[in-house]
């Protein structure tokens, strides 16, 4: 079919479907019947780049208030479930912003037949299933921040004292992250650094030792041997729907201790579950609420295991430290003995408080706030956004068990960098 052929037939589908309807559907399309169809978001690539080509195509050959596709949009495939299932619908754009639809019949004239078919086998490529099209109740934009910040990333290039993330398009990119917030450890307190791939829903790659610098204050370490040391290992976490889980590992490097000790992760574990919902907030004008937003409520259980050695003639001394106390001197003493040093302190509890506030055009809160508690740590932090692109972190931790590998509490500051290509 020539361009001149599909361009007449084009224009004068859509002089007839504009008695009816009209082509770009209402910010709020229409909830769908999960009984009656499929819903996806398209993740592979290519297939997501032929359709924001032919979107385009379409455009511009014709008067349509369709917007072009954004980079940032997701991109849901809707497949009916009775006769030949063929595809539905497409929709595109955001959650905080809404979405676009092409619907129905009018898919084939946009994508083509060929495409379309291809884009209705999702089995045959990388996809997410999605239920955004089922939903009854409105989405609000904070919670969709949440879910996507705390794994992901909304923006093209995230650069921050915790992490660096640069993503190729909507289906994956590369992450740098230094420390681990979620096991109570952000920064240096970790003694550790991770470099991988990163896609929506996992995360995986080698970790190596990075410095201990401390940004901020930290209570109680005279000693210098009073931080963890990263080792060479490797990490990997998903993030399903409501389910979040990670494991790492490293092993010890002698040549890394800094004094007569070395403290270092052995082994570390999460799982937890997520619930989100929005609040309303004090009312304290006409039209200003205090506290309004959206709160992400994460709890699940924390494995960490560090090993706590002697270094003896540059080697490590694989010992389990004994310690006991002496009423009448008052004195502790330390005892080594043979075995296996690893130690379960830093296990226990997860639970994770998430706060963003009303979002500022649709793309950032003014305000972030954490609360969580990680096995021994209990931490505060709080975000302020000074725009779309700068956020300025402040966390508070406390350490409530005595060890030689941790202050007593620490006062951190960083910063986030959130930049767009267009």
């Amino acid at each position: 079919m020539t361009t001149s052929i599909r361009k007449t037939l084009l224009i004068s589908l859509t002089l007839l479907i504009s008695l009816s309807t009209v082509w770009a559907q209402p910010k709020a399309p229409p909830m769908l019947d999960p009984r009656r169809f499929d819903a996806w978001t398209v993740e592979y690539e290519p297939f997501r780049l032929l359709i924001e080509n032919a979107v385009e195509e379409y455009i511009t050959l014709n008067e349509t208030e369709l917007p072009p596709i954004a980079s940032t949009d997701n991109v849901i495939a809707v497949r009916s479930k009775s006769g030949q299932r063929q595809l539905y619908q497409i929709r595109y754009g955001t959650i905080s912003e809404g979405y676009n639809v092409i619907d129905n019949m009018e898919v084939k004239w946009v994508l083509g037949s060929t495409l379309a078919q291809t884009i209705s086998e999702k089995e045959t490529y990388y996809h997410l299933d999605t239920s955004e099209p089922y939903e009854s109740t409105k989405h609000r934009p904070e919670i969709d921040y949440l879910e996507v910040e705390s794994f992901w990333t909304h923006t093209d290039l995230q650069i921050g004292t915790d992490r660096l993330v640069y993503l190729f398009g909507k289906s994956g990119g590369i992450t740098v992250e230094w420390g681990n917030e979620l096991f109570g450890r952000p920064y240096g307190e970790a003694g550790f650094a991770r470099f991988g791939v990163i896609t929506p829903i996992f995360k995986m790659g080698i970790q190596v030792p990075s410095p201990s610098i401390p940004l901020g204050f930290r209570a109680g370490t005279d000693d210098a041997d009073d931080h963890l040391t990263g080792g060479i290992g490797g990490f990997g976490a998903f993030k399903y729907k409501v389910l979040y889980g990670e494991l790492f590992f490293q092993s010890l490097e002698a040549a890394l201790a800094s004094g007569t000790h070395i403290n270092s992760y052995d082994l570390g574990g999460l799982m937890n579950l997520s619930f989100n919902t929005t609040i309303s907030g004090i009312p304290i004008g006409k039209e200003k609420r205090l506290f309004a937003g959206a709160l992400q409520i994460r709890l699940g259980a924390v494995i960490a295991r560090v090993d706590h050695s002697q270094i003896i003639d540059d080697r490590v001394s694989f010992q389990n430290e004994k310690r006991s106390y002496n009423v009448a001197s008052g004195d502790t003493t330390e005892e080594f003995r043979n075995g296996d040093a690893a130690s379960l302190d830093e296990s226990g509890l997860f639970f994770r408080l998430d706060y963003a506030s009303p979002l500022i055009e649709k793309r950032y809160p003014r305000h972030e706030a954490v609360f969580q508690v990680s096995g021994p740590s209990i931490m505060t932090k709080y975000t302020y956004n000074v725009n779309k692109t700068l956020g300025l972190p402040l966390s508070l931790i406390v350490y409530t068990k005595d060890n030689e590998w941790s202050p007593s509490a620490a006062i951190l500051v960083g910063f986030k960098l959130r930049l767009d290509q267009n």
